[in-house]
């Protein structure tokens, strides 16, 4: 452990408690104690003492006078002369004097005086009659004075003061001395060591401390402050330690505080902060372009001053997020629809954001962060894409999704007395149109039509596209005979209508399957699948007519149709009327195309050698389960193809051959040891072979799919996701799928020349493929331009009339 620092400041001079020296001041109060107890003791002895020399001498004087008397009386001297006594008492006075302290005698009579002694001045004299019988006549007596001098009462007693003194004063040295040892030993010394080891220690040695090796209070004492020096130290270095703590996160804060600055200035989302009373603290810049305040204005004011929420369509002020935030402690967002009035009030931005409660240290609510974006873009690249998960791209309709929507709502709310109608309406002669125009010339028929029938039907009815050629409608409160009318006025109007296109007039026949919707019918698969049939069976009887469904009919109808599509792809099969086709995909990454990828497509010839499209059996096929028969005969023979060497041309590694699979093959449990059994049966690499697969297909069974696509990968097979960007939920499905490529929907390729939403969304889809490392392959490419803004846009395959139109698989050069 090291020394403490020393201040440079010059401390205060405080008093040397050792100067004085303690234990002589302890030493020197006992010993004037003493000495004050001594002159005390003295006093009352001396007062006492002179009391017993006078007493003495008052003694001593009668004993001398009881002497003197019986001494003459014995002698029988005459006494009436001095002089003849002088002898007698001469010797008397020699015995007494050295016992009775007197120091002379005078004895007076009549003119005579006799002395005995020295007589001195300042003596203590005592005079009593000395009464002596005579010798003549004993009844006379003679009187003689008798004065004793005694030594100076003051003399004695000062004498005597002067002996008690010196033998107090010899005293109290003696015993102040001893007392000093013994201070010195057991005050003094562990005193002084105790100071010493204090200076030290104040001095800034932490490792000086005091001696506990005493066994009395002063051990105790050192045992107890050395305790409280090392919890000193301890506390010492802990502050340090808390010192250096701080300073680093001071340090760290100011580091954190810039890049937090920084950030905020550089961050495009716009953050504002208040305090407890919701009044703005804080603006980075991207608030103040969102708001159009500036900090420095904005501080201070109340927030509803700066961030004014409203309702996006409806203008009506919304729920403040903030004041939610500082009542709930917890983090709230904005609510739906949400927009920012910009200062002034006129200006209105959609925002998403959400606040934070801010706390202190002591965990109580001090303020809020808020933070906002503008998201014009993205709602209105939301409501575009929500418009084309719900409409048809080509015709404006409701799309079949959202028409079902429709009818599952409508079956929700069905009374008792409730009468509901639905439609399924297909175009006759339609295919003629696409055969002999093209598909834009079909294209243009259905948007025609469209507006023709949407003029057919009651406002609040719904007319949605359900695919291809094929329309239905949704008619509330309506009873079976309306509905009929209804069907009959749109069967004959589109009749009456005539398409033109170029040099061609042609003239449309629409099959129409009526059904009505009661509490008795509220399933919306066998009202679906019962208009389907009316349809069906309007067709089987000639076509251009409207057909009822009624629950009497409804046996035969399905039996007619099941035997008919039933019979004709059963007999396809068996008698192998079935042809390949395929058509080329070519690569745009490179500068030259090249093809060495193709997709296997199918026709069915009937009993008179005409070609079927697959448009007219692959509906029926699914509908009647007959799609997984149809699936493993094209992987039969296209296996077969590849062993027959009708894709020498490129390299077998390198070539990609796409077969398409059903829905039913998906959940066939057999599929998979098929494909495998085959391949090794005709000795091929399936690291060749890529399935395609519908988008609503893999969506439908999503889990299976995913199990399906797994185990046919680790085989080495690849998958593409057809018709890709046909719903709303395509990009929330595909990081789930496991697919090597993406076929964008031609109905977004072939307009995109023209249509820049379609552009957009070709561009969305391509980049969100490339992200997720899947290449991308667009359908209906049928001209250059189109061509050219593939390429700019970086999609990777092409496909359609431009590339190539389908050719029977055996003619492949």
């Amino acid at each position: 452990m090291g020394r403490l620092p020393v201040s440079d400041a010059t401390p205060p001079t405080s008093p040397d408690i050792i100067a004085g020296g303690l234990p002589v001041k302890i030493t020197g109060i006992v010993f004037w104690g003493m000495m004050l107890l001594g002159l005390l003791v003295a006093f009352i002895v001396l007062q006492g003492r002179e009391q017993e020399f006078i007493k003495r001498n008052i003694t001593d004087a009668g004993v001398l006078e009881h002497e003197l008397v019986e001494h003459l009386t014995e002698q029988k001297v005459a006494v009436h002369d001095l002089k003849n006594i002088n002898g007698a008492l001469h010797d008397v006075f020699i015995t007494l004097k050295p016992t009775l302290h007197f120091e002379a005698i005078k004895l007076t009579t009549g003119s005579s005086t006799l002395l005995f002694g020295t007589q001195q001045p300042g003596q203590d004299t005592i005079t009593r009659p000395l009464l002596i019988p005579s010798l003549q006549d004993s009844a006379e007596s003679y009187h003689i004075q008798m004065t004793v001098y005694f030594p100076s009462l003051k003399n004695t007693v000062a004498d005597y003061r002067k002996k008690v003194l010196i033998s107090i004063g010899l005293i109290v040295m003696v015993f102040g001395l001893i007392l000093q040892k013994i201070l010195y030993r057991l005050l003094s010394r562990p005193f002084l060591s105790m100071v010493t080891a204090a200076k030290r220690f104040t001095a800034g040695d932490i490792t000086s401390r005091f001696d506990e090796t005493h066994s009395d209070e002063f051990g105790f004492l050192a045992r107890f402050i050395n305790q409280a020096l090392n919890s000193i130290v301890l506390q010492q270095q802990a502050l340090r330690e808390a010192l250096a703590r701080t300073t680093q996160s001071e340090a760290d804060l100011f580091r954190e505080k810039a890049r937090a600055e920084v950030t905020l200035q550089s961050i495009t989302e716009a953050v504002i902060t208040t305090n407890a009373a919701a009044e703005v603290q804080y603006l980075n810049p991207a608030a103040e372009r969102l708001t159009g305040w500036h900090n420095e204005e904005a501080h201070g004011l109340a927030l509803e001053n700066v961030i004014n929420i409203v309702h996006e369509n409806t203008g009506e002020p919304a729920r403040n997020a903030v004041h939610e935030c500082l009542k709930s402690n917890n983090v709230e967002t904005f609510p739906a629809h949400s927009a920012l009035l910009r200062r002034g009030g006129e200006n209105k931005v959609a925002v998403e954001g959400s606040a934070a409660p801010l706390h202190n240290d002591l965990n109580v609510v001090i303020g809020v962060v808020m933070v906002c974006q503008d998201v014009s873009q993205a709602r209105k690249l939301a409501h575009q894409l929500s418009y084309q998960a719900s409409h048809d791209a080509l015709t404006g309709l409701y799309n079949r999704l959202k028409f079902e929507e429709h009818l599952n709502q409508l079956l929700t709310n069905v009374e008792p007395r409730d009468q509901h109608a639905l439609f399924y309406l297909d175009l006759d002669q339609f295919k003629i149109v696409n055969d002999t125009c093209g598909h834009m010339a079909g294209d243009e028929l259905l948007r025609q039509l469209a507006t023709v029938l949407l003029d057919c039907i009651r406002r609040g009815d719904i007319l949605a596209r359900l695919g291809g050629d094929e329309f239905g409608v949704l008619l509330g409160n309506c009873n079976l005979i309306q509905a009929e009318e209804i069907a009959e006025k749109m069967r004959h109007q589109v009749k009456e209508f005539r398409f033109a296109w170029h040099d061609k007039i042609f003239e449309i026949g629409a099959s129409i399957g009526v059904v009505g919707i009661t509490t008795d019918n509220l399933n919306a698969a066998n009202i679906l699948s019962n208009a389907d049939l009316a349809c069906y069976a309007a067709k089987d009887m000639g076509r251009n007519r409207v057909h009822v469904f009624h629950p009497t009919d409804d046996a035969l109808t399905q039996r007619h149709g099941e035997m008919r599509w039933t019979t004709l792809i059963t007999q396809a099969l068996e008698q192998n009327r079935f042809v390949l086709y395929c058509q080329p995909i070519s690569t745009l990454s490179d500068s030259a195309q090249h093809i060495n990828h193709w997709e296997i497509l199918i026709r069915m010839n009937d009993e008179d050698g005409n070609i079927i499209p697959p448009d007219s059996f692959i509906p029926a096929a699914e509908r009647y389960n007959k799609m997984h028969s149809i699936d493993r005969w094209v992987i039969h023979n296209v296996f077969s193809a590849i062993t027959d060497g009708c894709f020498n041309s490129t390299v077998s590694d390198k070539r990609v051959i796409a077969i398409n699979l059903s829905g039913a093959s998906l959940g066939d449990e057999g599929m998979l040891s098929y494909i495998r059994t085959t391949s090794e049966q005709f000795g091929i690499s399936l690291h060749q072979i890529c399935f395609e697969i519908t988008e609503t297909v893999a969506i439908s069974n999503l889990t299976k799919a995913t199990q399906f696509i797994n185990e046919l990968k680790k085989l080495g097979c690849r998958f593409s996701l057809d018709d890709f960007g046909s719903g709303l939920s395509s990009f929330g499905y595909l990081k789930n799928l496991p697919v090597d490529y993406i076929k964008i929907d031609g109905g977004f390729v072939k307009d995109m020349a023209t249509d820049p939403i379609d552009h957009a969304m070709v561009e969305a889809i391509n980049q969100i493929g490339h992200v997720m490392k899947i290449q991308s392959i667009a359908e209906w490419v049928e001209n250059e331009e189109t061509l050219s803004l593939l390429k700019q846009i970086g999609v990777d395959f092409a496909q359609g009339y431009h590339i190539g139109k389908p050719v029977p698989l055996r003619a492949l050069p």
